[in-house]
């Protein structure tokens, strides 16, 4: 099979199917060959181009934005009060941003607006009017990974520059190629890459690069994870994930934080990182507190800025700048030599923080404590006990000295008496650590903002042009209610094939496992059979991989297999300019409203399997008038909730539980790991309702689910698909759900005088 691939000339391939088909407003240059950065005179073509990278810092509120300014910042990122991924975060309202802008410009501070959730169908009006608010600012980026995001800030706001969010889940050069095509000055790369991947994707690409240096690390990847929103309708794409990677799970005897990951630190990298030709190293917190952001920075900063024969001194200093800044235990991640050990903390769930104080006894009126590090009142404290066991966090509301005196702030050593807010799990020995402090005053900071820049920036609050964004999205199909209705299976197993052939399927997906595509090769489907058979592209695929893929898809082309579903951006690198290719964009392109469609439609995708996440509301308004591309429900799956690179020191092809119930099934996949609910999720009993919306393109997907498939249920699946009935077990995921979830976690209440508060 490899001799088979190694003799396909890829690029006679691409070029002899080139420019056959018009694909719309969007110039793509064919990817026969990854075109080198550009070097300075008398550079190696390997050598990445200087580059000056900056620190990126996150600011989820007003106290965050002055800190990460003050201590050297020479970026910050920041949310609207809608579609960010930090949805519970205070965020900023349009209002904020045209005070904040003058003040970060008059500092030579660049602020990048994230608007990187995914957008539900009835949401796209709205954040049209965003988008033309935000084109009037000017701000100096805007951070997305919704496809549709890409379409209208292309087609309506060209001066608007895009960054593409680590939601994208781009973690291969071919990703960062496709999206530079489509209007990505930027690219921010998954975090599960190594030093190693992050120099061959900077070697093979031109766009800016951006990565993670230093915060909290999800154990799924970005962008892939179904967890939050399988469990109660909160997506993680939505920027309103519950955590459930913190959960407490079981298995068999054995019990704790499997998939609970500590912090990332790559502090002692940077020396390293400065030298490759990075665009910015971005720091994670717009959940954090000011002390916390303005710790971070200082220390990044101070290494960032040290000549290369001071950098071991600086990396020293800015590590004991860096205990005092509450976290969990800190990791290099997958920089480090054996990233599953070193990522994950199975005995703790949540952010141990700062080791201030350890509990010497309990007290009638408080509990009496002997100090490592100083405390005052509105300290957030989380008690761990001696066996390392967490118990939930603590305000504190009082400090009592050793002379009895009440005190707003302790000293930095001695034994006082702390009172805390309801009750406490301690005992003693119980350590205490600062996960978090009381903000100081935004009003203030507000003053001084309005003072430095006393006129606020000017915007329109309406885009006026739905007309037109009407007409882009009826480019495809009219009426989709018009077409034949069919059935597509999607298999993960070759030994499947023969009998999904034999159903009543009009398509038949087989997942494009190395171990397929390598079997397949030996066989030949008849005429008949090829038009009826596509292959599903896996979602991760790391650069190493990228090779033998091109050339495997090079050769099936040629071989007459026209059809692909492509479950990442880096899959269409293989495809551009290629009119022999009949292109479907699969679930995991996180497609939720009609924008996104187009978006994909404009590169070649004739038809969209809607997202996994979607709700009957959005079902609904997708419909309501003509789309650009052929829309696909899926009504039966069992996706994995997580996918991830972390291996955790638990059981291949065993349950785990959660203390609520809920039963899951951990299996590794090759270099994966990915987490099974017990249950698939079926919609068999919504189709005739789905038919009377107008879809017409129904899903059974088998392709991501455990193999080899359970005893009978091949025969179950069809006959509840033909009945327009399951049996039992089964969930209805988000079909019945909210689009967005009501009841959006408050942090903090907003002070007196503080913008977003009258009076």
């Amino acid at each position: 099979m490899r001799e088979v691939f190694s003799a396909v000339d890829t690029k006679n391939a691409h070029d002899s199917c080139a420019g056959r088909r018009d694909r719309g407003p969007v110039t793509l240059r064919k990817p026969s060959r990854p075109k080198e950065p550009a070097n300075a005179p008398g550079q190696r073509p390997d050598t990445p181009p200087k580059v000056v990278p900056e620190l990126l810092a996150p600011a989820g509120h007003w106290e965050a934005l002055w800190a990460a300014i003050e201590n050297g910042a020479d970026a910050v990122y920041l949310g609207l009060k809608k579609w960010s991924a930090r949805a519970h975060a205070a965020n900023f309202t349009l209002e904020d941003l045209a005070r904040i802008l003058p003040y970060t410009r008059s500092r030579g501070v660049a602020v990048y607006t994230a608007l990187n959730s995914a957008l539900t169908a009835p949401e796209v009006p709205a954040v049209l009017d965003v988008l033309q608010a935000l084109s009037d600012l000017a701000v100096d980026a805007l951070i997305v990974q919704d496809p549709g995001l890409f379409f209208l800030c292309r087609r309506f706001f060209p001066a608007l520059k895009v960054h593409a969010s680590t939601l994208a889940a781009v973690h291969n050069s071919a990703g960062v190629r496709v999206l530079e095509r489509l209007g990505a000055r930027r690219v921010v790369l998954a975090r599960e890459l190594t030093i190693e991947e992050i120099q061959a994707i900077r070697r093979r690409t031109q766009a800016e690069l951006e990565i993670f240096v230093h915060g909290a690390l999800c154990y799924s990847f970005s962008g892939l994870c179904l967890a939050s929103s399988f469990r109660g309708g909160h997506s993680g794409l939505q920027g309103r994930c519950v955590q459930p990677c913190r959960l407490r799970y079981s298995q068999g005897k054995k019990a704790g934080f499997f998939f609970s990951c500590n912090d990332f630190c790559a502090l002692a990298r940077i020396p390293q990182l400065k030298k490759m030709g990075l665009a910015a190293f971005k720091i994670e917190g717009r959940m954090k507190d000011a002390e916390y952001i303005a710790t971070v920075v200082r220390a990044y900063r101070h290494v960032m800025d040290a000549p290369e024969d001071r950098a071991r001194e600086a990396v020293e200093q800015a590590r004991e700048w860096l205990t005092r800044a509450p976290a969990r235990r800190l990791t290099e991640g997958f920089f480090g030599e054996n990233p599953s050990a070193e990522i994950l903390s199975p005995h703790r769930s949540g952010s141990s923080g700062l080791w201030v104080a350890t509990v010497q006894a309990l007290e009638p009126d408080g509990i009496r404590v002997s100090l490592r590090h100083p405390v005052r009142l509105g300290d957030r404290l989380r008690p761990e006990s001696t066996q390392e066991k967490e118990a939930p966090p603590v305000v504190l509301e009082g400090i009592r000295s050793h002379d009895g005196a009440a005190i707003e702030e302790s000293p930095s050593q001695g034994t006082v008496v702390l009172r805390i807010r309801g009750p406490v799990e301690a005992t003693s020995g119980t350590r205490l650590f600062r996960i978090g402090r009381k903000p100081v005053s935004a009003a203030v900071l507000w003053r001084r903002i309005t003072r430095e820049s006393p006129t606020p920036l000017s915007f329109r609050a309406r885009f006026d042009r739905l007309d037109a964004l009407a007409e882009d999205l009826s480019l495809g199909p009219k009426n989709p209610r018009r077409l034949y209705p069919a059935l597509w299976i999607k298999i993960r197993s070759l030994a499947d094939l023969g009998r999904a052939m034999m159903s009543p399927a009009q398509m038949v997906w087989l997942a494009a496992t190395r171990e397929n595509l390598e079997k397949m090769a030996k066989r030949r489907l008849h005429e008949a059979q090829m038009d009826r058979f596509g292959w599903a592209l896996p979602p991760v695929l790391f650069e190493k991989e990228m090779d033998y893929y091109r050339k495997a898809v090079a050769w099936y082309l040629s071989k007459g297999y026209r059809f692909w579903e492509i479950n990442n951006w880096g899959h269409l690198d293989w495809f551009l300019g290629d009119a022999g290719a009949a292109l479907t964009a699969g679930s995991r392109m996180n497609i939720r409203n009609k924008a996104a469609m187009a978006a994909l439609a404009e590169v070649g995708c004739r038809s969209a399997v809607l997202s996994l996440e979607m709700t009957c509301e959005e079902l609904r308004e997708i419909l309501t008038d003509p789309v650009p591309s052929v829309p696909v429900v899926t009504v039966y799956g069992r996706p994995p909730l997580f996918l991830s690179r972390i291996q955790p020191p638990i059981l291949d092809n065993r349950p785990v539980r959660t203390s609520r119930g809920e039963t899951y099934t951990y299996r590794k996949e090759g270099p994966l790991a990915a987490l099974y609910p017990d249950r698939p999720f079926s919609w068999f009993e919504k189709i005739p309702q789905l038919e009377a919306m107008g879809y017409r393109v129904f899903l059974i997907d088998l392709g991501d689910g455990l193999v080899p498939l359970e005893r009978g249920e091949w025969e179950r699946v069809l006959s509840g698909y033909e009945r327009r009935r399951d049996d039992p077990p089964y969930v209805l995921f988000n079909y019945e759900r909210k689009p967005v979830p009501e009841g959006r976690i408050s942090r903090r209440r907003p002070e007196r005088g503080e913008p977003g508060t009258t009076g």
